[in-house]
């Protein structure tokens, strides 16, 4: 055992005595007192072939590792996909699932890291290898949870505060039981390269009987969440006062300085005669999907509570509650387990959405509402009124069902069918084609700018109806700016003529309504301030002597709304802006309960899935 590193000459030459004395010297530090120490090292006191020997380390790191990142990686996806409220039992077919595919990138890296370590050991004269093994190990499981948290910021956005907590404690002590077993594996090989032992134990394993009845209360845990609170019902018939009519525009991948500009030009002389007499606050843009952003907006509640928290979901062999929040996983359920059938594709359905929209309250009273292209709205439910599904321009060009519907006025349906086949059919000769050339600009316009037309009119068509709400969502501008590859002054025009499409809507319908909301949101494009307007001459005038434009959270517009519509005030809202005048709410109620879906909400998506890929969200 002297301080000189040795490598083997001849493949298998191995001493046996050198290699005694070895174990004996891990024995006295402690090394092999335990089932786990020899799990690891034993293989290095064999006298076997090296590559024999590095193969089973890898395999056994593999597991080890493996195991150990499926356990924690499991119970964090279920928890930041509401399934430990939910399903608390998809832990264990999570587990399975994750199980394979951790072992093989943890045994890859330990190949990686045994290159790294036999390359040092052939370069350099390395006294301790204890010493190389360890830092060799440190710096992997240092880069291991650097990555962690650069890649989970999906997933912890789902996470409660308290089980933010237990996920740093988990990353932590995983982190630590990664170094370990790598430290292990690594110090196994270095001993059979050099048949040198270490001077002395740097990292003891005592805590692993910790660590293993701690993982074994993670995969217990359903068991305890099984038991649980009854879900809170929901209020059939709401107090409600008489209220006022209200229309809600909400506008996707517009900047703030952009619609400044144009009300400065004149280019929106309908919006800025309602800015006159009505209020403008911004917002910071929380680092969410366009269809949780605008559900909350629509519910008044964040995505955590109303469920929409992707633009479509995973569902894993075995598994009840699909997974919205996938983080780095999406790359291996898309691509390596739905091809191989261990898990299955779907949009985000109005079945996820666990909470109602206003229309919806509006709704429950037997009023007419409409709602056009709203996120968490296919498919489309027959309410009182005209429903027109999110996306239902391209559904309707595939023929697929549920793009529309009414619970009362079955000619509506019609007419927006009617109107769709005519502008699908119409020939154009837009701008566009000469700054992106005909095809490109074709594709944009079926996308993009055909569809917001098709909105626009279905809900002008519809106001017949009289509703109580109306609600129209306009993603186009932030369609048309993802991936534009045309001149700056082409897309500055797309935008001027999305925004004079909302001007016109307004000036034609205003007049139908006693409050009108307008959300404007930057989408895709960056900046992460938003702008709402509102127009309620009884309720909210513009602020004494201007100002700065004031902050607002956009729960806070629905709550207003609300208050508008003559609906009560829930604890799950927050109170409206405050410096208006807002209508006293009938009652005060602990919530509006949860969303009761039907049948039709859970039919297949495959249609809606493809049109989302169709729009550039997938």
């Amino acid at each position: 055992m002297g301080e000189k590193t040795s490598l083997p000459t001849a493949a298998g030459a191995v001493d046996g005595t050198q290699l005694e004395v070895v174990r004996a010297e891990l024995r006295r530090m402690g090394y092999l007192h335990h089932g786990f120490g020899r799990f690891l090292l034993q293989d290095a006191l064999k006298p076997q072939r090296p590559g024999r020997a590095l193969v089973q380390l890898t395999l056994k790191v593999g597991l080890a590792a493996g195991g150990l990142q499926a356990l924690v990686t499991g119970f964090v996806l279920a928890a930041a996909n509401g399934s430990l409220e939910e399903s608390p039992f998809d832990l264990i077919p999570l587990f399975l699932h994750l199980f394979l595919p951790a072992v093989l990138v943890s045994g890859g890296i330990f190949l990686l890291l045994s290159g790294i370590l036999i390359l040092g050991l052939r370069l350099y004269h390395i006294r301790r290898i204890e010493v190389a093994a360890f830092a060799t190990a440190l710096i992997a499981g240092l880069v291991a949870v650097a990555l962690a948290l650069r890649t989970s910021t999906e997933l912890r956005g789902g996470l409660s505060v308290l089980e933010k907590g237990l996920f740093a404690l988990a990353l932590l002590g995983m982190a630590v039981a990664l170094v370990k077993v790598v430290e292990s594996g690594l110090l196994g090989l270095a001993i059979r390269l050099t048949d040198q032992a270490p001077r002395r134990r740097l990292f003891s394993l005592r805590w692993l009987a910790g660590g293993l009845l701690a993982g074994l209360g993670l995969l217990l845990l359903p068991a305890f969440l099984a038991v649980r609170q009854p879900p809170q019902e929901g209020f059939l018939n709401l107090p409600r006062v008489e209220g006022s009519r209200v229309l809600l525009i909400g506008v996707d991948g517009i900047l703030g300085g952009e619609i400044d500009y144009l009300l400065a030009a004149g280019d929106l002389p309908s919006l800025a005669a309602l800015l006159e007499s009505g209020r403008q606050w911004k917002y910071s843009r929380p680092e969410v999907l366009p269809s949780t952003f605008w559900t909350t907006v629509a519910t008044g509640r964040g995505g955590e509570d109303h469920g929409v928290v992707g633009m479509d979901v995973f569902k894993p062999l075995g598994v009840r509650n699909p997974l919205a929040r996938n983080g780095p996983l999406r790359w291996y359920w898309g691509r390596v387990a739905e091809p191989l059938g261990l898990a299955s594709h779907r949009p985000v359905l109005a079945a996820r959405r666990r909470v109602p929209t206003i229309w919806e309250l509006v709704a429950r009273g037997g009023e007419s509402i409409i709602s056009v292209n709203w996120w968490g709205t296919y498919p489309a439910e027959p309410l009182p009124g005209l429903v027109v599904a999110h996306g239902a321009y391209g559904l309707l060009a595939e023929g697929a069902p549920g793009a529309l519907a009414s619970g009362s006025r079955g000619s509506l349906v019609t007419q927006a069918e009617d109107w769709a086949r005519v502008l699908r059919e119409a020939t154009y000769e837009d701008p566009l084609k000469v700054a992106l050339g005909t095809e490109a600009a074709q594709d944009l316009l079926d996308r993009a700018v055909l569809p917001d037309r098709f909105y626009t009119s279905a809900l002008v068509r519809a106001l017949e109806v009289s509703p109580r709400i109306a609600a129209i969502y306009l993603p186009a501008p932030d369609l048309a700016a993802a991936g534009w590859s045309g001149a700056g002054v082409a897309l500055a025009d797309l935008l001027r003529s999305s925004l004079q499409q909302v001007d016109e809507l307004l000036r034609t319908s205003v007049e139908k309504f006693d409050a009108v909301a307008l959300v404007v949101d930057p989408g895709r494009r960056g900046p992460r301030e938003g702008r709402a307007y509102l127009w309620s001459p009884s309720a909210c005038s513009p602020p004494d002597g201007g100002g700065a434009i004031e902050a607002i959270e956009p729960q806070e517009l629905t709550a207003a709304l609300l208050r508008l519509l003559g609906l009560p005030q829930s604890h799950e809202l927050p109170a409206p802006p405050a410096g208006c005048s807002w209508p006293a709410p009938p009652d005060v109620i602990p919530g509006f309960g949860p969303r009761a879906t039907g049948e039709a909400s859970l039919r297949s998506g495959d249609a809606y899935l493809e049109n989302l890929r169709s729009l550039g969200y997938l």
